[in-house]
């Protein structure tokens, strides 16, 4: 059986490298504030099978019902387990979709900042700890801290500005360095993996992924979730969606994939490594993106060449839904009022897409190949954490032996 640790800003369960493990680097550096999510597959000698993850049940929202709007918002960071301040922002937008008395939004730049900010900590988390640390590269601990901490405390447009100037630096210097000297894109795997190496931890972990083979084709993908309006959602719904769908959503009955993917699937340079083959490095190259993308938010909010990161919509008498963009994916919320106090509310988060029986991990977790043992553990860990379960994971490959 195999089971690993890194830590980075939070607990994450992720194979640790023999020369980090002998070191004592990896090991996890203070206890998970709740029980971490379990992800397992098998390998029978030959083969990785029977992915599964345990507890990746829909939030229980039961005990937001009968709160008042300012008790429901007050319980939502301690309920979400990820991304507290963007749950925040779509709770309240979804209040006033449904015609909450005395609730109101703040400015939308403001709301836009906040959530960009959000998603950019959780970006360079991975970016700079955990994706470096799986290929046993160096993380970036101490520009990690001094970026995080500095999106933690932005607290005007100004401070918004200079900061995504750093994290633009930051991606054309220090992360995609160089793809951005180069004069051209490139045409061949080869020379990105040459480019993808010249820029930092970050690039080297890139250009490992892509040299331990390919993953999953276009054509055997999970199809990724389009941009729908709120007003589309309730439409599609017909109201706040049933327990079923927050334990299992779809789109046209169909499981999708949420996340960066799915917003930077049309970048050129993206669009090169998954007509390859290799859809777990799209992922991690879309992140990057993405972070520049949380940049340039942070210094023009609501630039009109920017798609939506927020909308809301009422649902009829009472009721109201609207979803955020988060750095995990697709976070949807809907609420039904009685009088002024919740009657029933639901949430969607992108674990309920991503880790759906039908979703890109089951179809992408098993059913391939690997060398060895060791080279099953490493491309299995790449796609769990390329589809981000979270703050708090674990990992097991059970060798047929342990199943």
């Amino acid at each position: 059986m195999f089971e690993g640790v890194v830590a980075g800003a939070r607990s994450v369960g992720i194979p640790v490298p023999a020369a980090k493990a002998a070191t004592g680097q990896g090991l996890r550096e203070r206890r998970a504030l709740r029980e971490p999510l379990h992800i397992e597959a098998r390998w029978d000698g030959e083969r990785v099978t029977a992915p599964a993850i345990l507890d990746s049940r829909p939030l229980d929202t039961r005990q937001l019902v009968g709160c008042t709007v300012g008790e429901a918002l007050a319980r939502l960071p301690g309920l979400c387990r990820t991304a507290p301040r963007a749950q925040t922002v779509v709770a309240l937008a979804a209040f006033v979709a449904a015609g909450a008395e005395g609730a109101a939004r703040s400015e939308a730049r403001d709301d836009e900042r906040t959530v960009a900010a959000e998603t950019a900590q959780e970006h360079l988390s991975r970016l700079m700890l955990d994706w470096p640390v799986l290929f046993g590269h160096e993380p970036r601990r101490e520009r990690f801290a001094m970026l995080h901490h500095g999106l933690a405390q932005v607290r005007d447009g100004r401070a918004a500005y200079e900061l995504g100037g750093d994290l633009l630096d930051l991606v054309a210097v220090e992360l995609l360095g160089g793809f951005f000297r180069a004069t051209r894109e490139p045409t061949a795997l080869r020379e990105f993996v040459e480019r993808a190496r010249r820029g930092g931890t970050i690039g080297e972990a890139l250009a490992d992924l892509i040299e331990i083979g390919t993953s999953t084709s276009e054509h055997d993908a999970v199809p990724l979730l389009p941009p729908l309006s709120a007003q589309t959602w309730g439409e599609m719904l017909g109201g706040l969606p049933s327990p079923q769908f927050c334990r299992t959503p779809s789109l046209h009955g169909q499981a999708h994939e949420t996340g960066v993917l799915a917003r930077h699937a049309g970048s050129m340079l993206v669009r090169i490594l998954l007509t390859k083959g290799h859809r777990i490095a799209a992922r991690l190259f879309a992140r990057v993106i993405d972070l520049a993308d949380c940049a340039s938010r942070l210094r023009h909010p609501l630039a009109p060449d920017m798609p939506t990161l927020l909308d809301a919509a009422p649902l009829g008498d009472g009721a109201g839904l609207a979803w955020v963009e988060t750095a995990r994916g697709l976070v949807l919320h809907a609420v039904q009022l009685d009088g002024e106090r919740v009657a029933e509310y639901a949430i969607i988060g992108p674990t309920q897409w991503n880790f759906h029986p039908e979703g890109p991990f089951v179809t992408e977790g098993s059913g391939w190949s690997a060398a060895s043992l060791e080279a099953a553990r490493l491309r299995f860990a790449a796609l769990v954490l390329s589809l981000d379960p979270g703050p708090d994971f674990e990992i097991v490959l059970k060798a047929a032996a342990d199943a």
